[in-house]
């Protein structure tokens, strides 16, 4: 066969080549665009329809994808991150940003951020600061928090030195003002290494002033296992007294044998204040 414009004769052997090298080109970039049709409508679920559980898994699905690029995966790990961030689950947030910074420093500029992002969801072997000693007042104490997506108004959670139970601190919550369906949480999460296959108790004095029916005070506690299943959870709700009172809330259970992290928090539910105070994480029967 000749090509008419060069003269130069090419071989049939020779346009097959090249069309299999054409037609790989060309798959190639179909998966790519897939690959990025899958990210949008990940950000999509994220960012627009505020579902960051739902994101998650899409971001999770494009992972597993072989036509996506690297510059793609490492963006869609970075925003399971952030996702998990705003959950309020640092330990998962923390697994993220690590592989990130193990697995694409081909990747400068989603490294260096996930890199700036460790230290912020560093997981300690235990809680800490459960009597509110250390901190500023006005602010929330380390190393409890506020998950991300609530803080829409300011501090939701502010510690405080005076009008408290104790001598040492407590802290005064409330729920996001701009979206009172949401609740305002202050968590703390930790590894569960120390506590796995032990009974353990959460215990906190609450008080709530409540301004409307419903508002409320809840304690939770929370152990993910691998693979982000969850183990032992429970909830205990504190309804207002009247006139407002401190009155202990504890869940007591046991942590599974193969727990990776645990979560516990206190929300405040509804339009009132929650007043948190002399919060204990015990273990009741090493067993």
């Amino acid at each position: 066969m000749m090509n008419k414009k060069s003269g130069v004769r090419i071989q049939e052997s020779e346009w097959r080549g090249l069309f299999v090298l054409v037609a790989a080109c060309a798959l190639a970039v179909g998966a790519q665009s897939d690959a990025d049709r899958q990210f949008e409508a990940a950000l999509h679920q994220e960012v627009v329809k505020g579902d960051l559980r739902g994101a998650i898994e899409k971001y999770r699905a494009l992972l597993g994808q072989s036509g996506a690029s690297r510059g793609v995966a490492a963006r869609a790990l970075l925003h399971i991150g952030e996702c998990y961030e705003k959950l309020g689950q640092r330990a998962q947030a923390h697994e993220a940003y690590a592989r990130i910074a193990r697995e694409f420093e081909s990747e400068p500029g989603i490294a260096g951020t996930a890199r700036a992002r460790l230290d912020l969801t560093e997981v300690p072997p235990g809680p800490r600061n459960l009597n509110f000693e250390k901190g500023e007042p006005g602010k929330v104490p380390a190393p409890w928090f506020v998950p991300s997506m609530e803080k829409t108004t300011g501090n939701l959670a502010e510690l405080r030195r005076r009008d408290c139970r104790s001598a040492t601190g407590c802290v005064v919550l409330t729920a996001p003002a701009t979206s009172p369906d949401t609740p305002g949480r202050l968590m703390q999460s930790f590894s569960a290494a120390a506590y796995r296959g032990k009974t353990v108790r959460l215990r906190a004095w609450l008080k709530v002033e409540a301004n409307a029916p419903g508002d409320r005070a809840q304690l939770s506690l929370k152990v993910t296992r691998p693979n982000q299943k969850t183990g032992f959870w429970a909830e205990r709700d504190q309804r207002a007294d009247y006139p407002a009172q401190w009155t202990v809330c504890e869940i007591t259970g046991k942590i599974d044998d193969d727990a990776q992290f645990v979560d516990f928090w206190i929300a405040s539910v509804g339009h009132g204040r929650v007043w948190i105070d002399g919060v204990s994480f015990d273990v009741v029967n090493a067993n």
